[in-house]
């Protein structure tokens, strides 16, 4: 009867990914809650990724996210991937959920995407930054202490609603979300803008990106470009 010799089972592709993260793991340091909501102090998404991302790096990996459509609804689906210098990878899907409580629709989408990266990253590498709720995202049911809203700016006598400037802080959100883009949802997105407020081709989108009208295109046309 011939004899028979075991094989030594074949290694997971995965292997070199799980070494690399447990090596991670041994190195990154505590997350701190540098960032103050009403519920306290919580980390960021830029303190997370400021954190974790030179000994992803020294241990060969990297974090990517992005979005691809919905099957169902025009919420985006947030892509989160760890991936290794090897190839190997762990890739996980987050359905985005964009609250609508009455606010700038703007407002919810970017809260929401911050939301979903930072737990998302989180997730995937096994971390937690001792953080609970950042209040914009509690439910709804929960008592808290009342948010202060910022008061919206004046309003201008003679000049139409659309036509009204925008405050600095809904400007710098607009700016904001643009700069998520993808490269091709980029040019698209530019490529409308333009096209629609009858700017020319090479015209700067930024400076031109002032009043109510442009906040509230956004709102109706930024689920195309994500």
């Amino acid at each position: 009867m011939p004899m028979t010799q075991n094989n030594p089972p074949q290694s997971s592709p995965l292997q070199p990914l799980v070494e690399a993260l447990v090596s991670f793991h041994k190195a990154v340091p505590a997350i701190n809650k540098t960032a103050k909501a009403q519920y306290g102090n919580f980390a960021d998404l830029e303190t997370v990724l400021s954190t974790v991302t030179p000994h992803l790096i020294n241990n060969g990996l990297v974090v990517s996210q992005g979005f691809e459509p919905s099957s169902h609804d025009n919420n985006p689906v947030l892509v989160t991937q760890l991936l290794h210098v090897s190839g190997a990878e762990l890739t996980s899907r987050l359905p985005m959920v964009v609250g609508g409580r009455g606010k700038n629709p703007l407002h919810d989408f970017g809260g929401s995407c911050t939301y979903s990266r930072r737990y998302s990253l989180l997730a995937i590498l096994g971390l937690t930054a001792d953080m609970d709720v950042d209040g914009d995202f509690a439910d709804p049911g929960e008592s808290a202490p009342a948010k202060t809203t910022p008061k919206p700016a004046a309003k201008i006598e003679g000049v139409s609603d659309g036509d009204q400037p925008l405050t600095k802080n809904d400007r710098e959100l607009c700016l904001g979300l643009i700069k998520e883009l993808e490269a091709d949802k980029l040019a698209s997105f530019l490529a409308d803008f333009r096209r629609d407020f009858g700017l020319s081709k090479e015209a700067k989108v930024a400076p031109s990106l002032t009043s109510k009208k442009h906040q509230d295109w956004m709102n109706d046309n930024m689920h195309k470009y994500v």
